[in-house]
């Protein structure tokens, strides 16, 4: 007997594509939107007070700033095209907060998975377009002979059955198709994404091995913290190939990224 494998389409209604905002983005191709600016208006969205807001983005650019002004020099030999400013907007994403709920990268996530995903984007559409922008002036990053994977890590076990009770939700069964919806933070050893699972002493979680037509960019000269991480953009849709049962309360999945056109 074969199984019937419900539509992505269900899985929390996220059926709005980032596609669907290119006369949004087409917008702001005429402004010269500040990192400062993207920032107010993805804090004034999201409703944080305006005091709270000016120390927020004040400490995040100071420690961007800081951390460029270090590398800037390999980050140049590395990438000539790319400007100080966007090297700071790309470290910006790897940032902080003293309240971690208003990193901007929590924000920005937050925002791409929300089911309300049409007020969303334009929550963050601003800092979304500079990023993005920005992040495409790197050189994509493509798995070599030697680190052939990409692995994502959560702190939260997924669901690998099927419930016959639940129509809408798509398990992470062989043979599904799933979409990482929002920016996907890698590294390309294993060991470096455990530290993702959440707990101190019992860690529990999910580790997605990724491989196939996959790419993404090398941010670890702008990262705040020093790590290594690979940056895939939002909406990489995979087959789910295989899936290890839980070992020490830890899911592992092996994943087939399907192929994405760069616009």
């Amino acid at each position: 007997m074969s199984l019937i494998f419900y539509s992505e389409e269900g899985e929390n209604q996220k059926e709005e594509s980032i596609d669907k905002y290119k006369d949004l983005f087409d917008e702001y191709k005429s402004q010269s939107i500040t990192l400062t600016e993207a920032l107010i208006h993805m804090y004034t969205s999201s409703g944080v007070e305006k005091n709270k807001m000016n120390v927020l983005i004040t400490d995040l650019i100071k420690d961007c700033k800081n951390k460029i002004e270090l590398n800037l020099d390999k980050i140049k030999e590395k990438y000539p095209s790319i400007t100080e400013d966007e090297a700071i907007i790309i470290s910006s994403y790897t940032c902080e907060a003293e309240d971690n709920d208003y990193s901007p990268y929590k924000l920005l996530n937050k925002n791409l998975v929300s089911d309300d995903r049409i007020n969303g984007i334009k929550k963050i559409s601003k800092y979304f377009y500079i990023l993005l922008k920005s992040l495409r002036k790197l050189k994509k990053y493509y798995p070599t002979k030697e680190n052939k994977y990409l692995y994502r890590c959560i702190g939260v076990k997924v669901n690998y059955k099927i419930d016959p009770f639940d129509k809408k939700s798509v398990p992470y069964i062989e043979g599904n198709t799933k979409t990482f919806w929002s920016f996907t933070s890698t590294p390309t050893c294993i060991k470096t994404s455990y530290k993702f699972l959440k707990g101190e002493k019992i860690q529990s979680g999910t580790i997605f091995t990724l491989y196939g037509d996959i790419w993404g960019y090398d941010i670890s000269l702008f990262n705040v913290f020093n790590e290594e991480e690979i940056l895939l953009e939002p909406e990489r849709k995979f087959i789910v190939v295989q899936v290890y049962p839980p070992v020490n309360d830890i899911i592992h999945i092996r994943c087939n990224i399907k192929k994405k056109i760069l616009c």
